[in-house]
């Protein structure tokens, strides 16, 4: 049965993740989801994005979606503004972690990509494009130009002065379980080690090392408390790993049919795929919203 009154919304936040769920697999929001995402919004329902991308990604890719809502960001080593980019909370990883996981990336022939705080301004640093996973991740932010991108020689010195709140490296499937196992035991217990598939890199996995409570679900009630909603219920629309904290927060969670099976078997519902986009449908439908 679809519900729709406006206590009930009033009492939740949708928060959404962006890459397999919003967007199709071609890594864009179709015109059907933008116009049903603005729907919701016109109707009053309170909705968000978390999502392992930086503040200037999501602009581009929601430009002309009208987000109110502060953003959880890099898995939750932010929670920002989505126009101006403000933290409202920070999680970075100590200096000696952030330097222990560069040199072991580095041990690898590979440069990993530094997502920081300067103390001014986020960058995002990067040294030689040796793999085409790593190219294809600097290429993409330079297509919409991303204002963090900076071309750095010396990684190692950037992690010791800088608050690093996102190491990003990628792998062949191969050799991922072998990395992402060293990086565990050399960052410890006060970091986190994501590990998932590359979609748009078939072949590559990407792991990212991480400040502890830089995880979705960790970041909600920082995320509400920035959205004065503190005692509002989550309904967690997601489709991989990362998005599984979220779902242990949540009231209800919709996974996409394109979603991993753990998050399908974690998920209160799934619906149609991204590619069909069918979290928007079904929110849509949910709030009574008309749509083709």
């Amino acid at each position: 049965m679809v519900e729709n009154s406006w206590n009930q919304a009033e009492s939740e936040v949708y928060v959404c993740d962006l890459d397999g769920t919003l967007l199709r697999s071609d890594g864009t929001l179709s015109d059907f989801a933008k116009h049903g995402l603005c729907q919701l919004l016109s109707a009053g329902v309170r909705l968000t994005i978390a999502s392992a991308r930086g503040t200037p990604a999501m602009r581009a890719l929601l430009v002309g979606v009208p987000f109110m809502l502060p953003v959880i960001e890099l898995n939750g080593a932010f929670v920002s503004d989505l126009e101006t980019g403000h933290h409202h909370v920070s999680n970075t990883l100590t200096p000696s972690e952030a330097c222990a996981a560069v040199r072991a990336i580095l041990e690898t022939g590979v440069d990993p990509v530094l997502s920081s705080w300067d103390g001014h301004r986020d960058r995002v640093h990067f040294g030689s494009l040796a793999d085409e996973s790593t190219r294809f991740y600097v290429t993409e932010k330079r297509a919409y130009g991303d204002p963090r991108l900076t071309p750095c020689e010396d990684l190692l010195a950037v992690a010791r002065r800088e608050e690093i709140a996102q190491i990003t490296t990628f792998t062949l499937d191969a050799d991922a379980e072998g990395l992402t196992r060293r990086l565990r035991q050399t960052v410890g217990s006060g970091a986190i080690v994501h590990s998932q598939s590359n979609t748009y890199c078939p072949g590559w996995t990407e792991i990212l090392v991480q400040h502890r409570a830089s995880e979705k679900g960790a970041a909600i009630p920082a995320l509400l408390g920035a959205c004065n909603a503190s005692d509002a219920s989550i309904v967690a629309c997601g489709d991989n790993l990362n998005d599984l904290g979220m779902f242990e927060v949540a009231a209800r969670s919709i996974a996409p049919a394109n979603a991993h099976p753990e998050v399908q078997e974690s998920a209160t519902e799934v619906v149609e795929s991204n590619d069909e986009d069918g979290i928007v449908r079904y929110l849509l439908d949910h709030h009574a919203l008309a749509h083709d």
